[in-house]
């Protein structure tokens, strides 16, 4: 799986966990938030960073959100962080390799 493609699976999952308001833009995302196109769907690109170091390596994904008020936050970075390692886990992405996972809440509405 690509590093794009499992970006945009992961941000859906982090979509769905209780707590989680919205993914956080990248830079890029922001910038083009003045000429949005309609046509445009999907999470924000920058919301859901995934890489590797090497392609034997194990995943480094980088999830940037804003809560909901009435969560505790470090309850719903707990629960988004195991969303993403059940996720790998069920699709296989990390059957031979952990997966370094960091959940970073920027905003709460």
């Amino acid at each position: 799986m690509t590093p794009t493609a499992l970006g945009d699976t992961l941000a859906q999952v982090v979509r769905a966990v209780p707590g989680v308001a919205f993914l956080t833009p990248g830079i890029a995302g922001r910038l083009r938030s003045a000429f949005h196109d309609a046509r445009q769907s999907g999470p924000p690109r920058g919301a859901v960073r995934v890489s590797r170091r090497n392609s034997a390596g194990p995943w480094e994904i980088d999830a940037r959100i804003v809560t909901l008020a009435g969560y505790r936050a470090c309850d719903v970075t707990r629960a988004t962080r195991t969303a993403i390692l059940a996720h790998l886990q069920a699709d296989g992405a990390t059957a031979n390799n952990d997966a370094a996972v960091t959940v970073t809440i920027t905003g709460i509405v």
